[in-house]
């Protein structure tokens, strides 16, 4: 029986000290598939020529088109990523045509909430908008900025996403600063926030009580609760003067342009931002300009344990799939059931 073709580009560059758990697995993975490791293509006419016998594709990337993509592959029976997000997948396309689709929710969940913590604590104290204004003048500022923060103890965080990295932002800020925990998730039951110490609500309850509001749900936009612009003017609008908001999830979930007009008018405090609409940044994204806006690349789940973790985990799942087990973190369901 032919091995099953798999799509796995590693190492690539990825520097040695990260690969001391990936690459046994990886020898493992070749033992039983074959494995193609080189880059992906770039091109269209690349990805074509490739598909053709692939079983098992891994961060793909974002794709022309998934029902071309798809048409290339009548092979194809999962398609995996080797991080947390996975909106780069058409997920209905893959559902349709039977292929699983899998991501790793784990491994980068501390990364991620220890990054959103940084960030509230951060635009809370005003630390980084005090040190841009000391270098830039070279000396003390009080009186010429404002330099006073605000305390977290009893303050009420709100949730939106309240899984394994919102899920560890609650229970690190409740411990640490007492905070009162909200959550909105609407594929969460009462008794799930609580294991974390939260209450949920419904969104606008969430925004309106919230002293500071937490960004980590999934950016999707279909299903039965699309994420997509998710905070919007109309969020803003109900929002304290004092709130800040926070995201490491995905740019699209806030209106990046409505957050833009309540950062400078003043209809919230502050936002601590690593993900944006546009990525990587625009020269001339206003966000730039703003003294009560932090700024991070996109690098929450950069940490040194993740990225050794996170590769392995990925192929891990892969070699459940060829030896003919059900993979984890499924995320269109439904295909499984058909099999069945």
């Amino acid at each position: 029986m032919a091995k099953m073709k798999v799509l796995y580009p590693w190492p690539g560059n990825t520097p040695l000290e990260y690969r001391v758990s990936a690459d046994p697995v990886m020898k493992q993975l070749k033992q039983i598939a074959d494995v193609d490791n080189a880059p992906h293509p770039r091109t269209k006419d690349g990805w074509v020529a490739k598909l053709k016998d692939v079983n098992v594709a891994v961060n793909v990337g974002r794709i022309w088109s998934w029902d071309e993509f798809l048409d290339a592959a009548p092979n194809l029976g999962m398609v995996q990523n080797s991080f947390v997000g996975y909106d780069n997948i058409d997920v209905a396309a893959c559902t349709k045509r039977g292929v699983l689709v899998c991501n790793i929710p784990e491994d980068m969940s501390e990364a991620v909430a220890q990054q959103a913590m940084a960030l509230i604590l951060d635009v809370s104290k005003k630390v980084t908008s005090v040190d841009r204004a000391i270098r830039r003048d070279r000396g003390w500022v009080w009186g010429k900025i404002d330099v006073v923060g605000f305390e977290l103890w009893g303050k009420t965080l709100g949730i939106i996403g309240l899984g394994n990295i919102g899920g560890r932002i609650a229970m690190k800020l409740r411990a640490a600063f007492n905070m009162r925990i909200l959550a909105y998730d609407p594929f969460l039951v009462p008794s799930g926030a609580q294991r974390y110490g939260a209450t949920l609500v419904d969104l606008p309850t969430l925004v309106k009580e919230s002293d500071v509001i937490s960004v980590n749900c999934l950016l999707t936009r279909t299903g039965p609760s699309p994420t997509y612009h998710l905070l919007g003017a109309k969020e803003f609008e109900m929002m304290k003067k004092t709130a800040v908001v926070v995201n490491t999830s995905r740019g699209g979930v806030i209106d990046e342009s409505a957050m833009i007009v309540a950062l400078i008018e003043g209809k919230i405090a502050a936002a601590g931002l690593d993900v944006f609409e546009t990525e990587p940044i625009n020269a001339d994204n206003p966000l730039l300009d703003l003294d009560n806006v932090v700024l991070t690349a996109h690098q929450s789940s950069s940490s040194v344990e993740a990225r050794i973790r996170t590769p392995a985990s990925g192929m891990e799942n892969v070699i459940r799939h060829v030896q003919g087990k059900t993979p984890l973190f499924v995320r269109n369901q439904a295909v499984l059931y058909a099999k069945k």
